[in-house]
């Protein structure tokens, strides 16, 4: 299993040579307005960000470069645009998220990019995966709030041939069974193959909308699910059970679905001054998995 090196300047120069910094200051606009040109105006790609583009774009071009590419759970449609810039045929975006969706649809008909954005939802995956002809798809980071187990599935048995996954994952080190469990596990229920730990926290974020509880009150433009009369949000209504599995479960389920693991890397260390809260606080796993019939 290999580990991402900080300061990798072979990545950032991949950056540079396929990233024109005047699409980003338009997809930003597109979706956010004015407000985007203040924002963009000094861009930088983080460190958080170059690692997730050297192992979810750079390194997976075999299973981009003139494929039919689902990025599923878009968002602000970078990874859409990064997959496209480095050869994908053509991209397919799935976002809850109405002012993220028509705003990547402007700025691809804008520049004449193969993009194509639709407001979806994991439940989805499934029909996305026949209706476009999907060569290769695009997960990431969403096995903390989505069903991550049932499009796992779903891609297995579609056409699909590779698989770029993203997840968050922890050492399995942190969790110790008890002989209790052992014990129960020899009853016949079997052996223990990793966990799965549930938090209690605020759904704080625009991610709101794909919580299957509350997605269809969800607004539509912003994915907002609490927001009060006054238009302000609603922070204490806002409860949400996320989920982070250990490695050794990723790994087990990983194998159990069928998939070939061409390729695996593992995030050493959190990185704490990033402004992303799981980069900061959890440990990013990369796949790049075969989808072999």
């Amino acid at each position: 299993m290999e580990q991402w090196v900080l300061g990798n300047e072979h990545t950032r120069s991949m950056w540079d040579q396929h990233v024109e910094i005047t699409h980003l200051r338009g997809m930003a606009e597109n979706i956010w307005g004015a407000d985007a040109q203040a924002m963009m105006a000094e861009f930088q790609p983080s460190e958080s960000l170059l690692m997730k583009y050297q192992h979810n774009i750079v390194n997976s071009d075999r299973a981009l470069r003139g494929k039919r590419v689902l990025d599923m759970g878009c968002n602000h449609g970078l990874y859409s645009y990064l997959a496209m810039r480095h050869g994908a045929a053509h991209v397919v975006g799935i976002e809850p998220r109405g002012m993220f969706v028509n705003g990547l649809n402007r700025f691809a008909e804008q520049n004449d990019l193969p993009m194509q954005f639709h407001r979806g939802y994991d439940t989805d995956m499934a029909r996305l995966l026949r209706e476009h002809d999907i060569d290769t798809v695009i997960m990431m980071s969403l096995n903390d709030t989505t069903n991550w187990e049932n499009m796992m599935y779903d891609v297995r048995k579609s056409d699909a041939e590779w698989l770029i996954m993203q997840v968050t994952t922890l050492p399995d080190t942190w969790v110790e069974f008890s002989k209790e469990i052992y014990d129960h596990a020899k009853t016949g229920s079997g052996m223990p193959v990793g966990f799965t730990l549930h938090y209690e926290t605020f759904n704080s974020d625009t991610r709101a909308g794909i919580n299957p509880m509350h997605k269809d009150t969800a607004d539509p433009e912003t994915g907002f699910q609490h927001v009060r009369h006054d238009g302000k949000y609603d922070l204490k209504s806002s409860h949400v059970i996320q989920s982070l599995q250990s490695r050794q479960y990723i790994r087990k389920f990983i194998d159990h679905v069928g998939f070939k693991v061409e390729s695996s890397v593992v995030q050493p260390s959190p990185l704490t001054k990033s402004p992303s809260r799981l980069a900061a606080s959890g440990l990013y796993q990369w796949y790049l998995l075969r989808n072999e019939k």
